[in-house]
């Protein structure tokens, strides 16, 4: 792989983030343009959720324990900056991530698989997901959350303050090139390719 891919196939890619809020946030996008994960999850002819579900493992097995965070938009009402489907994957725990959703006045549903994630496209609402890969928690915003707000609660996590979460404003070059190298390490010792 070279520049910031981890992992491709022809449909779906991993990429470095081009502003890591850590070492290891990566995103997980579709190749062809979806508005939500749950969009691309819904198609069958698309491989991402295999390529989902292979590149989780390995980045557990480099990474750690990790969250999985995504705002899916829609047609009809583009939510985020970026309306391409990305997930963004962040070694990070689940649950100061959800209690800081929760405090901040979002209704968290519970979903049990994948299925039920890919299930959301049907609701033709934006929603914002937080999941772990066991447990899938989504809330469908009432109000118009500040910009970036997925980004700006992972930052919460790690004790960033809101203004370093900006993607445009704010770039880690260290915590990209290191993402890159433990990643590059890890496929090694694992020898083991998607």
């Amino acid at each position: 792989m070279t520049g910031r891919y981890l992992a491709q196939t022809s449909d779906s890619v991993a990429i470095v983030d081009l502003s890591p809020l850590t070492v290891g946030h990566v995103l997980v996008c579709p190749r062809r343009h979806y508005f939500s994960g749950a969009q691309t999850l819904a198609d069958a002819e698309c491989d991402f959720r295999v390529f989902l579900v292979k590149f989780l493992q390995r980045y557990a097995g480099i990474f750690g324990e990790f969250t999985i965070l995504e705002h899916g938009s829609t047609a009809t009402m583009p939510t985020t900056c970026i309306s391409h489907a990305h997930l963004h994957i962040l070694p990070l725990a689940l649950e100061p991530i959800i209690g800081r959703m929760s405090g901040d006045g979002l209704e968290l549903s519970i979903l049990d698989s994948w299925q039920q994630v890919a299930d959301l496209c049907a609701g033709e609402s934006p929603y914002y997901l937080a999941a772990d890969g066991n447990r899938f928690f989504v809330a469908r915003p009432q109000h118009r959350m500040i910009n970036q707000y997925l980004r700006v609660v992972a930052g919460a996590s790690v004790a960033m303050p809101p203004e370093e979460c900006d993607w445009a404003i704010v770039v880690r070059r260290e915590f990209f090139h290191r993402t890159l190298q433990c990643w590059a390490v890890g496929a090694a010792n694992e020898g083991v390719m998607l």
